[in-house]
């Protein structure tokens, strides 16, 4: 048999051309079907070059543009086993019809077939050349198992057919170099004819060659990179006005609404500027997709420009920009009618309206959460000595806006308005910037509240909730978690943490608990178990995220730890302890200690009988043991757990020695006892600090 002759390779171009698929789940299906092709490929044996190939997406197509494709499988050589020897001859040594016909299915004669011997028996076998199959003939097959893998938020029917997609797809491109690979997907037949831009350039347009792809369709006005695209937007906005303000969510939305972006400089009338500019931001940004322009370098505040990313290039800009402007008028004069309604009142005024709001059904209306915020709040603040009664009435008033008609409008407002409406109504300032920090952190990367009063109403909130949605039965499974707890768990943990405030976790789950009760809830000790272990979870995520290694996490986590300032301190003073050789040495020796104390089948305590310490390395670590007791107790009573481990990094000689010579588990089981209560106070020296012994668990 000859060299096989290396396939040729081409560029192999994809495009599904469709109605304007939804923008926030355009990078999503992007990514996914270059996935699932690459995936499908690889596993056709078809090689090609990853690294070098591209996706693109624009509003109306997916397309994939690979690279050094090979236009066939490679081929391969299989062993194929027939049957066993004895059923492949009869007694006489005559092939049987087993034999004949799997010589037969191999294109051999039965004396050309190899024999196999193994272990298990020995069997007739054929070395089978298995030619590589076309791209042409593998492509199709690939690309529908790749389309059925993306994750399609809502799949839709067109027309009468059978199959579904995203959205209703009009042209199939399907091209190996400067050839159409003939097939068809969604009753439709590949072609070499893509579409531009459905005003400047509809189509169709003809590809000579897949690799004339970008080109082409940037002659027909369409920008098909997303990258390219992005950064033609971007430097769009700072040309059109270096203040615009860039939302990165919201560049990559427009990027995904637009194939041949051109920007557009619009305003609105001054008069509107007297509305916060967090609303004026909502309305253009959130709810238009349009860019806001600040009103100065370091202002925070907006002017009247905005700026829109248009997907047409107008030979009359300033209608397009007039209709730009027409509609963002009304959805400003809306924002300004809700602002001038809300503040005919106090703040306070929509205490009463919060109890008509339904929280959860068995833990009563937003009302009655605002009522337990207060009372937790005022206890946290009494705890670390600030003033109780701006924090319990921010609490109080914290959820007011929620029924205000801004917020009501624009969700997103919640916690903003409410600082608004309580400077407007004489509310003192720090009280109006715990309502409005409240919410903080509200996403990952977010800062966790400024002032003392914003972070214990944010600890209320979130203790109520967590304790309050597991007493009701609703504890968060697999990726349902409909009251968010998840966040709410890792917001209570970022705020303890970074504002280092020293207050115990069981305490501040007992508060919320007692707040419950008195509304006439029973919450079981059982419940505040599971709320702990919950938040305890996160925080293990939350840890290894920022860098402490696995077992150090759970080491910490194993010991007496009440709040998350002094949960930190074990981790820090255990990361460094384990920087050292004594260290590593001694995590060894707890966990043999650990091992031996699980496996002791008797019970054990610290009390030691110092008659029956009868080698000198047994009282030589007893009499460590006792000293260390001692020395530590002012340590651990401030915390410094990193003085703690340094004092019992010398122990490390005197515990090698007493496992060099004291049998543990000795027949006489009084003295048994007692090594093994020696072994669990040394063992409670450490766990003082962190349970060593789940290191490498």
């Amino acid at each position: 048999m000859g060299e096989q002759s290396k396939p040729e390779t081409e560029q192999l171009l994809i495009e599904l051309g469709c109605e304007e698929l939804p923008p926030k789940a355009l990078d999503d299906l992007r990514i996914a079907l270059f996935n699932a092709v690459c995936a499908g490929l690889k596993q056709e044996k078809i090689a090609f070059d990853e690294p070098g190939s591209l996706a693109f997406s624009t509003p109306r197509r997916l397309a994939l543009l690979l690279a050094d494709v090979e236009s066939q499988q490679e081929d391969q050589d299989q062993e194929r086993r027939g049957p066993a020897l004895k059923a492949a001859f009869d007694t006489k040594g005559k092939p049987t019809g087993a034999a004949t016909g799997f010589a037969r299915s191999v294109g051999l004669e039965v004396d050309q077939l190899e024999t196999v011997v193994t272990d298990k028996g020995s069997w007739l076998a054929a070395n089978v050349h298995i030619p590589g199959k076309p791209l042409s003939e593998l492509i199709y097959p690939i690309l529908e198992q790749a389309l059925k893998q993306l994750p399609v938020p809502r799949p839709m029917r067109w027309s009468d057919h059978e199959f579904s997609f995203v959205r209703p797809v009009h042209w199939l491109v399907v091209m190996y170099g400067k050839n159409t690979l003939p097939g068809s997907l969604f009753g439709l037949q590949a072609n070499n004819l893509t579409r531009g831009h459905r005003i400047h350039a509809p189509g169709p347009h003809r590809l000579a060659h897949a690799g004339e792809y970008q080109d082409v369709l940037k002659e027909a006005f369409v920008v098909v990179d997303q990258e390219e695209r992005s950064s033609l937007i971007a430097k769009a906005l700072i040309d059109a006005d270096p203040l615009t303000r860039i939302d990165e969510g919201l560049l990559a939305e427009v990027n995904n609404l637009v194939e041949w972006p051109v920007a557009v400089v619009c305003s609105f009338d001054e008069a509107f500027l007297t509305v916060p500019h967090e609303a004026l931001v909502a309305s253009m940004q959130d709810h238009q997709k349009f860019f806001p322009v600040n009103a100065g370098p370091d202002s925070v505040a907006v002017s009247n420009r905005f700026i829109v990313i248009s997907n047409i290039e107008s030979t009359q800009p300033d209608e397009v920009r007039q209709g730009f402007e027409r509609v963002v008028r009304p959805r400003l004069a809306d924002a300004r009618f809700f602002l001038e309604q809300d503040q005919l009142h106090p703040l306070e005024h929509y205490l009463s309206a919060l109890d008509a709001v339904v929280f959860q059904q068995k833990i009563g209306s937003v009302g009655d959460k605002s009522k337990r915020m207060a009372a937790i709040s005022k206890n946290i603040a009494a705890k670390l000595s600030t003033n109780e009664a701006v924090c319990e009435r921010a609490a109080r008033l914290s959820k007011c806006d929620l029924v205000s008609q801004m917020v009501g409008e624009f969700p997103e407002l919640q916690g903003t308005m409410g600082r608004y409406y309580a400077l407007h109504g004489g509310e003192p300032a720090e009280l109006a910037e715990a309502i409005a920090e409240h919410y903080q952190p509200r996403f990952a990367g977010d800062a966790i509240p400024a002032s003392t009063a914003g972070r214990i109403v944010g600890l209320a909130d979130r203790c109520d909730s967590l304790v309050g949605i597991f007493a009701a039965g609703l504890r968060p499974t697999g990726n349902k978690d409909p009251f968010a707890l998840r966040r709410s768990a890792l917001g209570l943990i970022r705020i303890l943490l970074e504002a280092e405030l020293d207050l115990p976790l069981d305490r501040l789950l007992a508060l919320a608990a007692n707040q419950l009760t008195e509304q006439g809830m029973t919450v079981e000790p059982a419940v505040l178990a599971d709320v702990r272990e919950f938040i305890t979870e996160r925080a293990r995520s939350h840890f290894r995220e920022t860098g402490f290694e696995t077992g150090v996490v759970s080491a910490a986590l194993s010991s007496n730890w009440d709040s998350f300032p002094d949960l930190l301190a074990r981790l820090n003073a255990l990361s460094e302890f384990l920087d050292n050789d004594s260290g590593r040495s001694l995590a060894a020796a707890n966990k043999r200690i650990g091992n031996i104390l699980k496996k002791a089948e008797m019970k054990v305590t610290g009390k030691i009988d110092e008659d029956r310490l009868i080698l000198d390395e047994e009282k030589s670590l007893f009499d460590e043991v006792v000293k260390l007791e001692e020395a530590m107790k002012p340590l651990l009573s401030n915390s410094d757990y990193s003085a703690c481990l340094t004092l019992l990094s010398p122990l490390q000689t005197v515990v090698d020695g007493y496992f060099d010579a004291v049998m543990v588990m000795d027949e006489d089981l009084a003295l048994r006892r007692n090594r093994l209560a020696l072994l669990a106070r040394l063992k409670s020296l450490f766990d003082q600090v962190a349970d060593l012994s789940v290191l490498g668990a």
